[in-house]
């Protein structure tokens, strides 16, 4: 072999490992978030939110707010606002975790602190305060509950259901609620990998407006699996808890994964089961999460004209639903649940905040 080739091949090597070296830096573990975690700064302790989250926690992402990673948290044991900052960018997740009484103060020693913050995924209620500081406010999708006393399975419309729960019995398929000394966490693990490689994002978690992954028991959060007939786990979904005044008054589906060959009836049949058991046991209402981007309009506020029309735009993309997320088949999937939709909304500050934007995404975990 010549000198040249021999340099050649060296300088190949090295741009690998460089190129390893570079891709082993940006994965993100569940450990490593753990470590971070040591780093970020916190106005209000665990215990503390958790007593907050257990009277207030009835929205979407509000045990989210409580335990995920990296995030900080402003407030005290009587209510708090779950946030990350990032190249100076402030963006609040999800509604305060308080008291209706408190939200307009928690909101406003908020803002004061931290100077132009942002707020998504917030509801009606917030967006109504948030307003009256003059943020424009703007619908960014649909969060679906459904309200389980009055649910069923009857009709033409909820045959997708009943078909999908048929053709895995019939099939020796089974839905078990199981806690993890029931599972192994490597075949979960393997699960979630083996679905992660499907999507757009393959090297780590999506976070802040997902919730990462946990293979470990945690309190209140349910875990329902289908087993094929060999016994073995083909799809999963998990259940965030939702309190009101001290009691559980409902969940959310918070994880939901399958492998690429399960069949495509997986997950519904694994709702279906989820909706008997909880009806069962009377809870009150099951929320499907946001669909984001569907059906955003006018919000009726005073808002970001540019904002609307980039997530009109987005919904209808064939671009961005071939190729980054599904945009329209998510929002149509929960839809013909038949729930109750609820808008959902963006509040950002008055002025032009070009890093807002970037900023989200390297929140997310997805640039």
């Amino acid at each position: 072999m010549s000198v040249a080739n021999t340099k050649l091949n060296q300088t190949a090597k090295r741009k690998l490992s460089r190129a390893e070296r570079k891709q082993k830096r940006r994965e993100v573990t569940q450990s490593q978030w753990a470590r971070e975690q040591d780093d970020v700064e916190t106005d209000v302790a665990l215990p503390d939110r958790v007593t907050a989250f257990e009277q207030h926690g009835e929205f979407s992402m509000a045990w989210s707010t409580v335990v995920q990673p990296l995030l900080s948290h402003f407030g005290d044991a009587d209510g708090y606002v779950a946030y990350r900052t990032r190249w100076n960018q402030t963006i609040a997740l999800g509604d305060p975790v308080c008291g209706s009484d408190r939200i307009e103060s928690l909101l406003s020693a908020f803002i004061q602190q931290h100077q132009q913050p942002s707020f998504i995924q917030v509801s009606p209620a917030t967006a109504d305060v948030l307003a009256n500081h003059n943020y424009r406010i703007n619908e960014i999708g649909l969060d679906t509950s459904i309200h389980l006393a009055d649910y069923d399975f009857k009709g033409k419309h909820k045959e997708w259901l009943r078909y999908a729960d048929n053709w895995t019995k019939r099939r020796g398929f089974e839905v078990r609620e199981c806690s993890f000394s029931e599972v192994r966490d490597v075949d979960v693990e393997a699960v979630s990998e083996a679905w992660r490689k499907t999507r757009t994002v393959k090297r780590k978690e999506v976070r802040f407006l997902n919730r990462p992954i946990v293979l470990q028991d945690e309190p209140n959060v349910r875990k329902f699996f289908l087993f094929d007939a060999d016994g073995n786990i083909n799809a999963f979904v998990f259940l965030d808890p939702l309190f009101r005044d001290g009691t559980i008054c409902g969940y959310v589906t918070s994880i939901k994964r399958r492998l690429p060959d399960a069949p495509i009836y997986s997950e519904q049949a694994i709702m279906k089961r989820i909706i008997e058991t909880l009806k069962a046991e009377g809870i009150e209402q099951l929320k499907l999460g946001l669909s984001p981007c569907a059906s955003v309009d006018r919000s009726g506020y005073r808002e970001s004209v540019w904002i609307q029309k980039l997530f009109q735009w987005a919904f209808n993309s064939k671009l961005v639903n071939r190729r980054a997320y599904n945009l329209t088949g998510h929002a149509s999937y929960k839809s013909r649940f038949r729930g109750t939709e609820e808008k959902v909304y963006l509040a950002s500050p008055p002025g032009i905040h070009p890093r807002r934007l970037p900023a989200l995404i390297a929140m997310c975990g997805i640039a």
